[in-house]
């Protein structure tokens, strides 16, 4: 392994005229490492203040120290308390007070290895010292470190209720009131906002070490937030994420909070550990912090993470993610379930691949073919009164009505909300929530009347006998649309929720998306209340096509030749399934990791869902010789169709051009009872064929 240079000197292009020149340091010890080292060689319990206070001195005389200073005083501090077993309150404040200097120092260097190993020494280190100190629920602090340990209450309550840290900016831990804050009050006099508060599920001490930098918290990905205005932050931002996006590097990550060391000791089974942070910069609502780049959409976006020193990495982990992104500003919940080193990290996340525009305009013209296509079959159906009498037409009517709201509400949906925030309807609003409801509301009933269809066919084609069903649209539409609207208001209620953190609440919006109005993909609500019904509408109805494919391929039909029997079986069955709905069965498969198959799925899925509005127009009108008999012999273009040997005068109107129609049924009291469907589909005996 060839050494690390001392120095490195990288020339960098500003412009075509001009170019400067970056240094970066490598001798990791300074003129004044030696210095430090020589405090630590004769520590007792006796001096241990003394060595502490002369550590302090020095750090002060020192001004901007290096990692290889950085590491001397880590070990001072180390010999220290392994020297006495407690730690007085005036050397925790010089000791705190000489590694708050020390955070200022050029601590830049190329040498990750040893810069990692030296940085995990010193926070070790500085934590040993919390968990020692003498000065228990006071702060001990300094700019840029600040340290509490917190004695077990004797109050439950007092626990629970959390305790949180008030203060203006999070540069400056001096500002820090001496003590704690409770939980925050309505009623109390207003008071800064706090950059940090924790509330823990147990009962016990905690020592808290914070942190207004990430100096010893080194990773590959670390990044500093650029320095200027608000609005110059964030065109540097942006124009850094596009960067890495369009060259596809790993994205870099911004601390963009204090960094909470927090121990609470043994965790007891179940344990819980709820971290408020303020964000130093924010972001904005989606309008500002969303980034085109090319023909993809990244958002930057907050993220809870723990620092895992074994790696010197970041990690999300463990700890779930709160926070209102319609207004980030009032703070990031970090929910985790271990102790260790808390930051809010901020990073470019792509949530829209290049492909999406390509499928949005796909599933546009395809929405509006199916739109066109349900009017026109509603429109041409419901007018001709012998058709629509009958239950197969009713529910047919009842379905397409259901799939052109759901479809339309889909349609528009791009036209009123836009990801960027800028639509009639604001992302995360009280309309947005409506519009959400609205849409799972819908596409549930489409759901429920896809399982009725197949209910149908297996009584009129499999059952045949005994299908007579008393106020059957009364029960099929109490069925359809009630026992839908459970899921959307209680999915609604239960993962919209307000999260609180000794006292400062954060509310979480889990059932909408972050930037459309529909379910958030990807959590348990979207699964539970929408995943769930579709894959149990999909399951019963490929039972139902199942049973009633069997009876479309044993049917036979003396009037017609081999070919033109699996050709009318074909299109029996190709009908069938659009009319149940099992292209859906496609999106249960989307979730493959592979990317290439996952993509793929994701257009025969639009192909097949976004056309199924065509797609019954065909079966239902085009396909339909009932229908297309009724409207010729309306305009005159063809002549009445006289009843077929067999059926009574009063009965031809109804079944004899209707290719559904079942004869054995249809010669029961309740005519209209019998099932009668737009695509041709044989009987189950040649008897009772009626095509």
């Amino acid at each position: 392994m060839s050494p690390v240079p001392n120095a490195t000197f990288t020339c960098v292009k500003v412009d075509d005229t001009f170019a400067r020149v970056d240094t970066v340091y490598n001798c990791v010890k300074t003129p004044n490492t030696a210095r430090f080292v020589r405090l630590g060689e004769n520590v007792t319990v006796n001096n241990a203040d003394e060595v502490a206070n002369n550590l302090k001195m020095l750090a002060e005389e020192v001004g901007t120290a290096g990692m290889g200073d950085v590491e001397a005083v880590a070990d001072v501090i180390g010999k220290i308390t392994s020297t006495v077993s407690e730690v007085s309150e005036q050397a925790t404040v010089d000791l705190v007070d000489t590694v708050s200097i020390l955070a200022d120092g050029d601590l830049d260097t190329s040498n990750t290895e040893q810069k990692e190993m030296i940085s995990n020494k010193i926070v070790a280190n500085i934590k040993k010292v919390a968990q020692m100190t003498t000065a228990e629920d006071k702060i001990i602090k300094a700019r840029n470190v600040a340290l509490l340990k917190v004695s077990k209450p004797s109050d439950e309550e007092q626990t629970a209720a959390g305790m949180s840290f008030p203060l203006e900016g999070n540069k400056d831990l001096t500002m820090l009131e001496d003590k704690p804050a409770g939980p925050v009050k309505e009623d109390e006099v207003e008071q800064d906002d706090p950059a940090l508060a924790i509330q823990s599920s147990t009962t016990t001490s905690m020592t808290v070490v914070m942190m207004t930098g990430d100096q010893f918290f080194p990773t590959d990905l670390s990044a500093h937030i650029p320095q200027g205005s608000e609005e110059d932050v964030k065109e540097n931002l942006r124009s850094e994420a596009e960067g890495a996006f369009s060259l596809e590097e790993e994205q870099k990550q911004y601390v963009n909070s204090l960094i909470a060391e927090i121990d609470t000791g043994a965790q007891d089974p179940g344990f819980q550990l709820d971290i408020f942070l303020r964000p130093e910069f924010q972001i904005g609502d989606s309008k500002d912090n969303l980034i085109q780049v090319g023909d993809r959409r990244v958002k930057i976006k907050l993220v809870c993470a723990s620092y895992v020193p074994d790696s010197s990495s970041w990690t999300s982990e463990g700890c779930e993610t709160v926070y209102d992104s319609s207004v980030p500003e009032t703070g990031v919940i970090c929910r985790c379930d271990h102790n260790t080193s808390f930051a809010v990290l901020m990073a470019a996340e792509e949530i829209d691949p290049g492909y999406v525009d390509a499928q949005s305009i796909l599933s546009t013209v395809l929405l509006t073919g199916s739109i066109l296509g349900l009017t026109l079959t509603i429109g041409l159906i419901v007018p001709a009164s012998a058709i629509v009498s009958t239950r197969s037409a009713k529910v047919n009517i009842c379905f397409s009505i259901a799939l052109f709201i759901a479809s339309l509400l889909f349609l528009v949906h791009d036209t009123l909300v836009r990801p960027d925030n800028s639509g009639v309807i604001q992302l995360k609003s009280f309309g947005c929530a409506v519009y959400t409801m609205l849409q799972h509301y819908m596409w549930l009933v489409v759901f429920m009347w896809t399982m009725i269809e197949g209910f149908l066919m297996y009584l009129s084609l499999v059952q045949v006998f005994g299908s007579h069903i008393s106020q059957y649209m009364l029960k099929f539409n109490l069925l359809a649309y009630g026992v839908p609207i459970v899921f959307p208001i209680a999915g609604y209620f239960a993962f919209t929720r307000k999260v609180t953190v000794a006292g400062v609440e954060v509310v979480d919006h889990q059932y909408m998306a972050e930037t459309m109005c529909f379910l958030k993909p990807g959590t348990i609500n979207f699964y539970v209340l929408f995943f769930t019904p579709l894959i149990l509408a999909i399951l019963a109805n490929l039972v139902f096509f199942a049973l009633v494919l069997k009876v479309i391929k044993s049917s036979k039909n003396a009037n017609l030749s081999d070919k033109e029997q699996i050709l009318r079986q074909i299109k029996a069955a190709v009908g069938v399934m659009v009319l149940l709905g099992t292209g859906w069965v496609i999106g249960v498969f989307m979730n493959i990791p592979a990317p290439g198959l996952q993509i793929t799925l994701q257009y025969f899925f639009i192909f097949i869902n976004a056309s199924q509005g065509m797609l019954v127009f065909v079966f239902y009108v085009v396909l339909n010789d009932a229908v297309k008999s009724y409207w010729l012999e309306k305009f005159g273009l063809a002549k009445p169709t006289a009843p077929k040997s067999g059926t009574t005068s009063s009965t031809a109107p109804k079944t004899a051009n209707n290719v559904y129609a079942n004869a054995a049924a249809s010669s029961s009291k309740d005519q209209e009872h019998t099932y009668s469907n737009a695509a041709e589909f044989p009987a189950k005996k040649d008897d009772n064929a009626n095509l």
